[in-house]
């Protein structure tokens, strides 16, 4: 009969053969002191197979949350036949504003009908009401009224801004009573910013000025059996449309990806949507992000 440290032993070693990870990935990472920032590229045809006007404001609200939990820097709509690029950005942008600063932001309008079904981001720039304390950054929006400029900043009464500027800004708290504010850059992620390009796949990839660029598809090179290159600068993932995958709506473009991957292998649907793809493929290459 084996002994209790043998048991123990064998025990182990099979543990270390449960948690043995199923693939891995080469990569280069990049160095500490390397700032990343990622962007997504979507079509505006993301909608083209949905008429329900609240589905498909839940369907852009699933990529802003995607992009936020990975901390998307940029997101681009690009020009695919599909003619809801406004009304993409519309969605993206009010989902992505303070909700105390989205009456301010966003008039009335028939494509925020339905932004009720989209799920609070809860992203470090979405502040909560609570009590000023000195050094905290929040996001506001500047106003002039006689001759000062107030910031609301999501508290009980706007602050003074020491400083000239006007509409949304970010500002850091320095003094509590009275309230008042400086203009400020923001020290941790702050949110998304929306480009509609106007423009076709190839020609807003070139306006990016992108470092890495990567297109996915199911036909694409399986991602655990790539070695990838080193993971900085402006890291750019490009998806395709619910019809079409990336390079058939690049058609005759001239435009050479660095890699081209497949970041759901062994998928078991049919088919696998847009905002379904962007969730998985971030996930994936957040497995891999040292910055």
């Amino acid at each position: 009969m084996p002994s209790n440290s043998k048991r123990v032993a064998e025990f182990e070693s099979l543990l270390n053969i449960l948690h043995r990870p199923h693939f891995s990935v080469e990569v280069t990472t990049a160095k500490d002191d390397e700032k990343m920032a990622w962007h997504v590229f979507i079509p505006d045809s993301l909608l083209e197979e949905s008429d329900d006007p609240k589905i498909r404001t839940y369907k852009i609200g699933q990529i802003a949350r995607a992009c936020s939990i990975f901390g998307v820097e940029h997101i681009w709509v690009y020009r695919a036949g599909g003619g809801d690029g406004r009304f993409i950005k519309t969605v993206l942008e009010y989902a992505e504003a303070p909700q105390y600063l989205r009456k301010r932001l966003f008039p009335l309008m028939p494509e925020l009908k339905y932004v009720g079904v989209i799920p609070p981001l809860r992203t470090p720039h979405h502040k909560l009401k609570e009590k000023p304390k000195i050094g905290e950054i929040r996001e506001g929006f500047a106003f002039r009224k006689g001759r000062r400029i107030y910031a609301d900043i999501g508290l009980d009464d706007p602050a003074t801004v020491d400083g000239d500027i006007e509409g949304r800004a970010t500002f850091r708290i320095i003094s509590v009573r009275p309230l008042k504010v400086i203009p400020a850059k923001p020290t941790e992620y702050w949110g998304y910013r929306v480009h509609l390009t106007k423009k076709p796949l190839a020609k807003t990839l070139k306006k990016a000025r992108l470092d890495l660029v990567i297109a996915t598809s199911r036909k694409g090179r399986d991602v655990r059996e790539v070695k990838l290159p080193p993971l900085e600068g402006e890291v750019g993932f490009v998806f395709g449309s619910p019809r079409k995958g990336v390079i058939e709506l690049l058609g005759e473009e001239d435009y050479n990806f660095d890699l081209i991957l497949n970041t759901i292998p062994n998928q078991r649907t049919a088919t696998v949507r847009t905002e379904e793809a962007v969730l998985a493929t971030l996930a994936v290459f957040n497995l891999i992000r040292r910055d």
